[in-house]
């Protein structure tokens, strides 16, 4: 009997993690850290729902902790398969659990557990198919979430799942658009904006370069929350683009975040992952005299000395306000009403960041309550997420006879928004598993 476990990312956004099984085998596709509220995170401290002695393997679909941060506590809990993801996540892995390790509070695993996870990981080309024994195999495609994102193709008993990882935003800046899948029996996908279609692109990147100037000309910081792998690689990008347009001139620009600084570094040797755009203006840079200013922080000291500069945009982590050095900036910033915060990211409920986003007048930083004067923005066209539009239009190129599709990573009221999208425009009737729901295929 094949089934699925729904153990995470069920009806809520974060911490995917969903068990695949038979009589047989046991595959665990992601394994992530449960983010936001404080009833929800303690699902993180909770003993596995199943044995991580009896797994086979774990597919991971992209480097973000929602979705790989309980990896090393599956190796302290005795887990000895094959870990298998995209040779880019492969890399971009031991910069985000090396971090993870730093900055928990309580100590989920170690870094020899890292490590030893580390050692498990193949990395793979999208398009290979990965034979995990006569009857299971798996296969990666570009999901144009981040840079080695991949929407996962797994067979097992006879049939094919698909599970979409986290779909990215047709056009958004530096990726390919994700990869049109054709068939599959099951369809996993995510729902994070299932609700709503984002600004167009063109528009978004015109709002920004607003908020930016209009923050400069009276003298104030802007502060971006970022995740250190894929948006603050975007913001970048974005920035010089508005510089190319004259938008902005040479701007101060500070990445300040040492996981965001490694992982610019594998992006720059990841051209080929690039889109056709982005890649040729790496090749080939055009001449820009307003080109930003950047730099790059890695010591406390020097993200400290960034408070004393009079119109800089600063990014750092981390996305969603709940540690990092980006606390310390809004700190700074949030009782001055020159100021602005730029928020492009999702929001997990419970979080600084969503309370920023819903426009509470005081937060609490470091134990100290601050007033929000800084003006707060929402800018959600550059997310890394696919929005309604882009979700049906991917799920559209399915060919017949359709997939049953299960809904997973998204609050529920953006979910049942999807699920009545789907009905309307192509007549399939989605599920919305909950946590803990075992479906059988």
């Amino acid at each position: 009997m094949l089934s699925i476990r729904f153990l995470g990312a069920a009806q809520t956004v974060t911490g995917s993690c969903f068990l695949v099984e038979n009589d047989s085998q046991r595959v665990l596709v992601d394994c992530g850290l449960v983010q936001g509220q404080t009833e929800l995170t303690a699902r993180n401290r909770l003993p596995f729902e199943f044995d991580p002695k009896t797994l086979d393997a774990v597919v991971l679909t992209h480097a973000h902790l929602d979705h790989t941060g309980l990896v090393p506590r599956l190796m302290a809990e005795g887990f000895h398969g094959r870990i298998l993801t995209t040779g880019i996540t492969k890399e971009l892995l031991p910069i985000l659990w090396e971090d993870a390790v730093r900055i928990q509070d309580d100590s989920l695993y170690t870094e020899s557990d890292v490590n030893h996870a580390i050692a498990r990981c193949e990395g793979h080309r999208y398009g290979k198919m990965v034979e995990l024994n006569a009857s299971c195999r798996v296969r990666f495609f570009d999901a144009g979430h981040i840079l080695g994102s991949a929407i996962v193709e797994l067979w097992l008993g006879g049939r094919k799942i698909v599970f979409s990882g986290d779909l990215g935003h047709r056009g958004k800046p530096i990726l390919r658009d994700p990869t049109i899948i054709e068939a599959a029996d099951t369809l996993v996908l995510e729902s994070t904006y299932g609700d709503r279609n984002h600004k167009a692109l063109p528009d978004t990147i015109s709002e920004l370069g607003r908020v930016i100037r209009e923050t400069q000309n009276v003298g104030g910081t802007v502060v971006l929350p970022v995740y250190a792998i894929g948006r603050s690689q975007d913001i970048l990008y974005v920035i010089y683009q508005l510089t190319s347009s004259g938008v902005l001139d040479k701007p101060r620009v500070f990445l300040d975040s040492p996981m965001a600084i490694r992982a610019a570094e594998v992006y720059g040797r990841h051209i080929e992952a690039f889109d056709e755009e982005a890649a040729n203006l790496i090749r080939k840079p055009p001449k820009n005299p307003r080109a930003p200013q950047v730099t790059f922080t890695e010591t406390v000291a020097a993200s400290r000395s960034i408070g004393r500069i009079r119109r800089a945009i600063v990014l750092a982590g981390s996305g969603m306000c709940e540690g990092g050095r980006v606390q310390d900036h809004l700190a700074r910033c949030l009782p001055d009403p020159d100021c602005s915060v730029i928020v492009t990211g999702y929001q997990a409920e419970g979080t600084l960041g969503r309370r920023l986003v819903d426009g509470v007048p005081r937060v609490t930083i470091h134990g100290k309550i601050i007033d929000v004067r800084a003006k707060v923005h929402t800018i959600n066209g550059l997310s890394a997420h696919a929005d309604q539009g882009g979700l049906l239009e991917w799920v559209g190129a399915f060919q017949a006879p359709r997939p049953r599709i299960l809904l997973v990573h998204g609050e529920p009221e953006k979910m049942a928004a999807l699920a009545s999208a789907l009905r309307r425009c192509h007549g399939i009737d989605a599920a919305m598993p909950k946590w803990g729901e075992r479906v059988i295929l």
